[in-house]
Formats: C-alpha cells, sequence, structure tokens
C-alpha cells in the first residue's frame, strides 16, 4: 500500500517536470535548427532526441516543436520558455564547475581548447604559458573543432580556448591573435594560375573541393551566401575534411580547391599552385576566447600571459583548414583591467 502511494506521488511529480537534459535539447533545437544537429550537440541519437521531445511534450501538455520541410522550429510556447531554459542551464553548469573547484580546494587546474585544425604551433603556445602568480597549474588540453570548443565554453567544460573565425555571440569574449586569408589551390594548367592572388567572383566560376559543413557551420555558410551574390551558382564537386585529399582530387585544371596557408603548403608539389583569396569579408582568424561571465583570477592571468608571450614571439603565424563568440575584440588595456579587478 505505502509503494503503491509512493508510486502515484512519483508519476504526479515527473508528470510536469522538466529535467536539465530536457531544457538543454530545446535550447539545442533552437541553436541548430533541426532534430539532427540538436542531437549532435547534446551528444545522443537523433531517434533518442526525439523520443525525449515527444516525453517532454507529454509532460508539459504543450505542443513545442514542428517539422515541415524547411526543417525544425519551436512553437512559439518553447521559444517563450526558452530564455529561463538557458538561465537553468547555465545556472546547472556554472553550480557543478564551482562545486568541483571547491573538491579540489580552489581551482588549481586550467581546462584549454584548440581549434583541432591549428597548427601544431599553437598548440605548443597554449601548453607553454608561464604564469606569473598562479604557478603549478594543471592544464589539459582538448582538440576539436570551433563549434564544439564554443559550446564547451558554455558549458563550462573548458575555461579558455583558441579558435577559428567564431560567430558573434554575447556570453563570449575574445581577443584576435591572427589573420590569414583562405587559399584557393589548383593546378599548373588553371586559367588562375598566372594571378597573385584571386577574387571571390573568379573563384564561382570553377567547380570546388570545399570543406563539410559540420567542420565550421558558420564560416561554411558565410562563403556560400557570399558566393551566390557573386555568381551563378556554386558547385562544389567534392568535400573533403582533411587537407592531405585534396592533390588526389585535382584531376584537372578546372577544379580549384580552398585551404589555409598551411594545409596550401603542405599540399604544394610540382604540378600544383596556390594564390590567396582576396576578400575582405572571407578570411581565417584565430581568437583566444572565454566566458564573459568567468572571473576567475586564473582565467584572467592566462589570457594575459598568453597575449604577452605572443607579443614576444613576434612571429607570423598561419593557420590551418577551419574546417566556428562575441566575439568583441579585447584591447590589450581592457584585458589588463579585467586581470587586476579579478586578481
Amino acid at each position: 500500500m505505502a509503494s503503491s502511494s509512493r508510486q502515484k506521488r512519483k508519476q504526479a511529480v515527473s508528470a510536469d517536470t522538466l529535467r536539465i537534459r530536457d531544457f538543454a535539447l530545446l535550447l539545442a533545437l533552437y541553436e541548430a535548427g533541426n532534430l539532427t544537429g540538436a542531437a549532435v550537440r547534446v551528444g545522443i541519437t537523433e531517434p533518442a532526441a526525439s523520443q525525449q521531445l515527444r516525453s517532454i511534450q507529454r509532460r508539459v501538455k504543450m505542443r513545442l516543436h514542428e517539422s515541415n520541410h524547411g526543417g525544425d522550429k519551436l512553437t512559439a510556447e518553447a521559444l517563450a520558455l526558452l530564455p529561463a531554459a538557458a538561465d537553468i542551464v547555465q545556472a546547472y553548469h556554472r553550480g557543478m564547475h564551482d562545486a568541483n573547484e571547491a573538491r579540489h580546494g580552489g581551482q588549481r587546474e586550467l581546462r584549454i581548447g584548440a581549434s583541432s585544425f591549428l597548427p601544431e604551433h599553437w598548440h605548443r603556445l597554449l601548453e607553454s604559458v608561464e604564469m606569473q602568480v598562479h604557478r603549478n597549474i594543471k592544464l589539459h588540453l582538448d582538440l576539436a573543432n570551433t563549434e564544439q570548443l564554443l559550446l564547451a565554453l558554455q558549458r563550462h567544460d573548458l575555461d579558455v580556448a583558441l579558435v577559428i573565425s567564431p560567430p558573434r555571440n554575447g556570453k563570449l569574449t575574445s581577443r584576435c591573435v591572427a589573420k590569414s586569408p583562405f587559399m584557393i589551390v589548383f593546378r599548373e594548367g588553371h586559367a588562375l594560375a598566372g594571378r597573385q592572388s584571386v577574387s571571390l567572383t573568379e573563384v564561382v566560376s570553377y567547380p570546388w573541393i570545399f570543406f563539410h559543413k559540420s567542420d565550421h557551420p558558420w564560416l561554411h555558410d558565410l562563403i556560400l551566401r557570399r558566393a551566390e551574390t557573386a555568381g551563378d551558382g556554386v558547385r562544389i564537386q567534392h568535400r573533403v575534411n582533411h587537407f592531405d585529399h585534396v592533390p588526389r582530387l585535382l584531376t584537372d585544371d578546372k577544379v580549384l580547391a580552398w585551404l589555409t596557408p598551411t594545409g596550401a603548403e603542405r599540399v604544394a608539389r610540382s604540378g600544383l599552385v596556390a594564390r590567396p583569396l582576396d576578400d575582405l569579408e572571407i578570411r581565417l582568424e584565430t581568437h583566444l576566447a572565454a566566458l564573459t561571465s568567468n572571473t576567475s583570477p586564473l582565467v584572467a592571468e592566462y589570457f594575459r600571459c598568453f597575449l604577452a608571450q605572443l607579443e614576444e614571439e613576434h612571429s607570423p603565424v598561419q593557420l590551418v583548414l577551419p574546417l566556428a563568440g562575441p566575439i568583441l575584440n579585447q584591447s590589450w588595456n581592457e584585458t589588463q583591467r579585467v586581470y587586476k579587478a579579478s586578481a
């Protein structure tokens, strides 16, 4: 009898109760725009995400999701729920982060992320930063694509990340530390081989070897939008996720490939040439990013020392295939001000 009563109370509570992972799925669906992308963001399969979404709607007794030929979207009820959902998820991750710090007697570890498409030079620099106030800090370096790194920052899974061409995001602040153009690679017999640089209008006239959208969604879509206005349409002949695949795909004098300077340099060989894309909007930028709300003195000092060490090197740095933030450029004085205020 008592067991039955407890079961009924449990069912009554769970009937209209949403969990952290439910709020996270709704946020992911809004951000990704489709159930497939939302499932990837929260780390589950698409069928599991669909089942979870149906369960959420049963519990709250509201329709929160609609599917049509244009993709998946949230209903007005779901959109009204989003601001509170974002606060709840953010508070949960922040609380878990603080609890982990307390368990270790204060933060003595720094979790750093870096784009896996960056040259090893950047990875070595991230791990070699010497801090003046905080000593004996254990650094953990995670490599992933830019979109994954930005999500990890917002979940408090990372403290700092070095990302490529991030989109604007009011929850993050960053400093641009390097810029470079895309390189367009083609065979020596290509019509553009004699140019010192090439324009987007010239590039859209030929079939492309291009990177996958999952490597960098924001940059991928920016390039395609710009290309649609510059020509009669983009012809993507092949998609690659590594520069090593490019040489064997450049089989004739019409096809061209999009690579970063480092990627282009590595595939440069007899018969292939590379020219920079002359376009001020389409370029590769490396940003050091952190949460705007992260007031940790350790993070502030690492940010400052990384920039100081980079300044001391005075060496030009090239990027590799990006293959995604406000990205509000933080001045050197502002970085110092944040550090001093937090210390």
